[in-house]
């Protein structure tokens, strides 16, 4: 029985940092002018813009700095 309660928690401890891995964070800015944070890679064709790192970020932490670090002006507000 012991040796169940092991395994369950080894795989529950290596399934979640698998899907910790792969979150990304984006900061974006849509067709009005509006920025903001979202958890996936926004749609060019909705006319979304990527604004700092294309690939996104690890954390919603860094992506929220990187929208406070924007220039002056960049976005009409700040959405969400």
């Amino acid at each position: 029985m012991r040796e169940y309660l092991i395994a369950s928690i080894v795989i529950v401890a290596t399934a979640t940092s698998a899907f910790a891995g792969g979150a990304k964070y984006y900061v974006e800015k849509d067709t009005v002018g509006n920025c903001s944070v979202v958890d996936s890679k926004p749609s060019a064709s909705a006319g979304m813009t990527i604004l700092g790192n294309k690939g996104g970020y690890a954390t919603k932490d860094e992506a929220v700095k990187a929208l406070n670090a924007l220039p002056k002006g960049k976005c009409k507000g700040v959405v969400g």
